[in-house]
């Protein structure tokens, strides 16, 4: 399973030279209005996610950088995995992902995050250290964030990295094991059980709606979003795309076909271009915003 996007490099970059890139400018090409030009710094905080459905339903939404060849993920000789190509990274998709974070009240992640990040190959984004989308949070009435861990294996250690999130973790799972399940609720955990193999988008469904949240952000890898797609229950894509090639025959997609067996179609909302020139070479990324949810 891959991780999407920025994991590994966030802590890194999360306070350094953010406020210059959000003044950045990025070109609305769609739908065309009266200002064609946007600053970084509010491009995905408006509409506010959780007031769009009406009817109280969460909106579930995930978002993706990917090179132009599809590759979200290439083989990584140094960590010995897929990671995000460090080609196709830049701040302002950086500056994007925060702000879609910021509007959540749900974060879902999974097994294979939690293991990246007390191994240190993802850095830490439970969390934002940005005033400014704390103020907007603040403003827009956003309640604290609750994290869901998807785990069926509950293979991941206790430790300091997710110990200070501890109180706003729910961890759903289908393993019996009970020295392990024992061990995480002794240390003051919130587990849920299944039964089954693996935990279902409709249990994920049933467990959201039953706890009221209204706007449910995926920063786990891809499988868990495919099987959200295949049920119709995925609303928002956000997806950002380098405008290069990586190649490699090693890579992970956003699609890998084990859950979506037939095509859909998507609805296009927006889309913006940042384009940078640096050392006389052209650097440019689109971001489109796609509508999901099918009648």
């Amino acid at each position: 399973m891959v991780i999407p996007s920025y994991m590994n490099y966030i802590s890194k970059y999360i306070q350094h030279n953010i406020i210059e890139f959000m003044n950045q400018m990025i070109n609305k090409i769609y739908p065309l209005g009266n200002k064609a030009s946007l600053k970084a710094n509010n491009v995905y905080l408006n509409p506010v996610i959780s007031n769009i459905n009406n009817n109280f339903k969460p909106l579930y939404y995930a978002n993706f950088l990917k090179s132009l060849d599809g590759r979200i993920a290439t083989y990584d000789k140094k960590n010995d995995r897929l990671l995000t190509p460090s080609s196709i990274k830049n701040k302002i998709d950086f500056i994007l992902f925060c702000q879609l974070h910021a509007q959540a009240d749900c974060l879902v992640t999974n097994t294979h995050y939690i293991n990246g990040l007390n191994k240190g190959y993802y850095g830490d984004i439970l969390s934002l250290n940005d005033s400014y989308l704390d103020q907007w949070r603040d403003k827009n009435k956003i309640k604290q964030q609750k994290i869901i861990i998807l785990s069926n294996s509950l293979s991941f250690p206790i430790d300091k990295k997710i110990e200070k999130y501890k109180e706003r973790i729910t961890i759903l799972t289908t393993s019996n094991n009970k020295k392990k399940l024992s061990t995480l609720k002794n240390n003051g955990y919130t587990v849920i059980s299944y039964a089954g193999k693996n935990i279902s988008e409709n249990q994920l469904n049933n467990y959201v709606i039953k706890n009221k949240f209204k706007s449910v952000y995926f920063i786990a890898g891809p499988t868990i979003v495919e099987q959200m797609i295949s049920k119709n229950l995925l609303d928002r894509l956000y997806l950002s795309t380098s405008i290069s090639m990586v190649g490699t025959e090693n890579y992970d997609s956003i699609i890998r076909g084990n859950f979506l067996k037939k095509s859909i179609k998507l609805e296009l909302i927006e889309m913006y271009m940042y384009t940078k020139i640096e050392n006389k070479e052209k650097e440019q990324t689109l971001f489109q915003v796609f509508n999901l949810k099918r009648k």
